[in-house]
Parts: C-alpha cells; structure tokens; sequence
C-alpha cells in the first residue's frame, strides 16, 4: 500500500522525536556515568519508556503501511480495516505502558533530589495512584470487546463498550497527573534560603513540562475529531499527538540530569550570595539542599556524603572547598557544646 501525504508527515515527526528521545536517554546515561551516580528507578523506568516509545513509532509505520491510517474508510478493503483495528488495539497497550512509566520516572527522579518525609509520602502515594491507575487501564483496554477477537473482527458477534469515551477519561486523569506532578517541586523549591531569581531558574527546569501539559491537554481535544463513520481517516491528529505527548515528557524528563554535562551553566544571581545553592540532578541518594547559616563559636563537626569532619567555628570554610558549583551539596553543622556547670562536674 502506497503511503499517503499524511502518512508520511506522521512517520517523518514522530521519527524525528522518537530519536530526540533516544539522544536524551543516552545522554542520561552518560551523565550519570560523568558523575559517577548509580542509575536508579527513574533511570531505569525511562529505560523502560525509550523501549515502548520505540515500539510505538513500529506500530505507527506499520499502521499507516498496511493498516490504512491516514486514509478515508470507503477507499479501504476489510483485511485493511482488521490491520488498522489490530494495530489500534497494539497502539493502545503500548501507550497504556509508556505513560505511566514516564509520570512515576520523573515523581523517583524527585525524590532523590528532595529528603523530606512529608514530600516522600507524598510523592510514594502518587507513584502508587498513577501504576494502580495503569494497570487499571491496560486490563480495561483488554476487556473492552468480549471476545477481544471483536475488537478486529466484526463479523464475530461481540460486545464491545465506547472506545472514544474510554480514551477521554484516560487522558483527562493523564491531564491532572500531569499537572499534580508539574507542581510538586515548586513548593522544595521556593523553600531554600535562595534569592528569587534563583528560585525562578530552578522552577524553569522544572517547568518544561508545561509541554508535556499542554500536550495532554490538546491531545483530549483531537480525541473529539474521530469519527465512527471514517475513523481511519478523522484519527490522524489523535495518532500524531499520542506519539508527540510521551515524546516529549520523555525528552523533558531528561533534560535536567544531561545538565550535568554542562557544569559550567550557572543559574541567576549565583555570584551574589556567600554560599551558592545549585541543583544536583545527579544525586545517588535521598539528599536535599539544607540551609546552614553561620552559627555562635562552639564545636561544629561537617557531615558530607556520610563523612564527618572537624569545621571550624569562628571562620567558614570557603564554599568551593567542600560544594560542587553544580550540585546540591548536602552539608549538616551538628553543633556540641557543653555549659559550666556540666564542666564543672565533669571534673
């Protein structure tokens, strides 16, 4: 089968971003190598992602090679309408996978960054929401014609429920995750002892996925252009944007730990404040930028990466002696002293 115009602007966008998705996961990887941090969940759940997105962009060549997408219904024969219908249901499963997996990958990627137990309660309860809501979803997408054979077979006599409204509800869930997560940093954020503009760099890092938003959100309403009596043809824009929405949370989801590669990237303001506060999105644990102000002289011990060292209490030690300029360094004053009268009976 010829491909059409449309097939061939599908292919060529999502392939462009399929592969804007692998370079990111790449440089992810090499990022953290660079660092030296251990890969963790968020890693490897986008491992998982870049793999279903991959898989994806295959179903979406072969929809529209064989399976007639792009394409007005009448111009189409029946084993093309059961290709299209096969695939359809494949796309589904898939996508069912991918964006749940991208959601909880980005909410770990938080919580290595942010120790605080209200943010991790917070922010377990949410990744467990959004899988029981996946899981939820891909059993709904398996039980959505009985027998399933329904689905691309019409000549079975079957029974099969609204494909159309299964998706909007899908995606208006999608829609509030989306923004739920988008938020979740800003109040860790907003919380350092950091001047605004500072603050302000560090949301617009955070901020990219406003696309991914703004995606889910139009994909709902292109999700209202199919039409049952010429589906192949009106589900164009549905097909194009279920591929650019993950495409795209996928790439932003990245896009903070490849900043590591580039250390030299200050944000705002850095250069007017004593002691500079910079996000480590290549943090190997639970470690959270805490403010330490100058504290009155007694004994003050220096706790970093799990090591304890003496610091000195009437000068501070030069911040580029004990923080990366391009970390959240976790630094922890324990401060032991002793009164008079505790001396005195001591002796």
């Amino acid at each position: 089968m010829a491909l059409t115009s449309r097939g061939k602007s599908m292919i060529a966008i999502v392939s462009t971003l399929v592969g804007l998705s692998v370079i990111s996961v790449i440089l992810r990887v090499v990022a953290r190598k660079k660092r030296r941090v251990k890969l963790g969940a968020d890693d490897y759940l986008c491992f998982l992602s870049i793999v279903m997105l991959i898989a994806m962009e295959i179903e979406l060549i072969l929809w529209v090679a064989i399976g007639g997408n792009g394409q007005h219904q009448a111009d189409l024969d029946m084993q093309t309408m059961m290709n299209f219908s096969k695939i359809f249901l494949a796309n589904q499963f898939t996508y069912f996978v991918l964006c749940p997996a991208i959601k909880i990958s980005i909410i770990c990627f938080y919580r290595r960054l942010f120790n605080t137990r209200r943010f991790h309660l917070v922010t377990l309860a949410l990744s467990y929401l959004i899988a029981a809501w996946g899981a939820a979803i891909f059993l709904a997408c398996a039980l959505q014609c009985r027998p399933l054979r329904a689905y691309w077979d019409r000549r079975i006599d079957g029974h099969c429920f609204d494909g159309n409204e299964f998706f909007i509800v899908n995606q208006a869930f999608n829609v509030v995750m989306d923004f739920v997560i988008l938020a979740l940093p800003v109040p860790m954020i907003w919380g350092l002892q950091r001047a605004w503009q500072d603050k302000l760099a560090l949301n617009g890092v955070f901020a990219l996925g406003t696309f991914v938003c703004f995606a889910s959100i139009y994909r709902i309403v292109v999700l209202f252009w199919i039409k049952p009596y010429d589906t192949t043809y009106t589900v164009y824009q549905a097909t194009l944007w279920t591929h650019v929405e993950p495409s795209i949370g996928l790439i932003c989801s990245c896009l903070p730990i490849i900043r590591g590669l580039f250390p030299k990237l200050k944000l705002a303001g850095s250069r007017k404040t004593t002691i500079p506060y910079y996000i480590n999105t290549d943090i190997s644990g639970s470690h959270f930028a805490k403010s330490s102000p100058k504290s009155p002289a007694s004994a003050y011990f220096k706790m970093e990466e799990g090591h304890i060292s003496r610091a000195t209490t009437d000068t501070e030690v030069p911040p580029e002696n004990y923080l990366n300029p391009h970390e959240i360094t976790v630094r922890t004053d324990i401060k032991i002293s002793q009164d008079a009268a505790s001396l005195k009976s001591a002796t």
